[in-house]
């Protein structure tokens, strides 16, 4: 066996062992400075058996970007619809391109440098029983609301929305740094650094996935991987 498919398999083993949740949800991300600047952005998550997708959805007359993530051939696949054509690319599953893969491994979710409070809080957040949180580190003050039932963090979700070229993903750090590895329905975030509130809450969570999100048939896809 080369060394090449040995990682692969090595890579492919790890990341579906890391992330146990099959279904799918969208990601609300709601973030208030203190000037009154509101910016609003939302991502659908999709993880499969063999392959995770999300959509970022545009705004305005931008387009959406899907991206498939697939272990098996260590490729990141990123679609785009404009003008009527479809395009994409096909980039390596490397550091390089996904900075923040060690944190989709969740691998990075220890209690670091903060401290964290497990409260007696508990409410109902799309039909599951869920038990607050506190954290604060240097950098942040947040409450989660936990469903101890999914095996998947914040952490590794929000790992997947640094894909390219110099994405270092450093923020996800001091959401690393509180060590909760089960997943926040809602979220209540204080950036110390940027003075602003973030909300990140979890909407239409469902233990199914459509299939065709992984479909790319149709798309003009530019193989990145062939660049020297």
């Amino acid at each position: 066996m080369n060394n090449r498919l040995l990682i692969t398999l090595i890579l492919f083993s790890a990341i579906c062992h890391a992330q146990s949740f099959k279904g799918s949800f969208d990601l609300k991300i709601s973030q208030e400075s203190n000037d009154g600047n509101q910016h609003i952005e939302t991502i659908s998550y999709y993880f499969g058996e063999e392959k995770t997708a999300t959509i970022i959805h545009a705004r305005g007359n931008q387009p959406s970007l899907r991206l498939i993530f697939n272990p098996a051939d260590s490729t990141i696949t990123g679609t785009y619809e404009m003008n009527d054509k479809k395009g994409g690319y096909i980039l390596p599953m490397n550091n390089k391109y996904w900075p923040t893969m060690k944190y989709a491994l969740g691998e990075k979710d220890t209690l670091n440098n903060s401290e964290r409070n497990f409260t007696s809080n508990k409410k109902e957040i799309e039909t599951y029983n869920t038990t607050a949180i506190s954290c604060s580190n240097d950098k942040i003050d947040a409450t989660f609301w936990i469903a101890e039932e999914i095996e998947l963090s914040l952490t590794q979700v929000m790992a997947y929305q640094f894909v390219g070229s110099g994405e270092e993903g450093d923020d996800l750090e001091m959401l690393a740094n509180c060590g909760i590895k089960s997943l926040a329905l809602y979220t209540s975030l204080f950036d110390k650094k940027r003075n602003s509130t973030i909300i990140l809450q979890i909407e239409n969570l469902s233990t199914k996935v459509d299939i065709t999100v992984f479909n790319t048939s149709g798309y003009n896809l530019s193989d990145m991987r062939k660049e020297k």
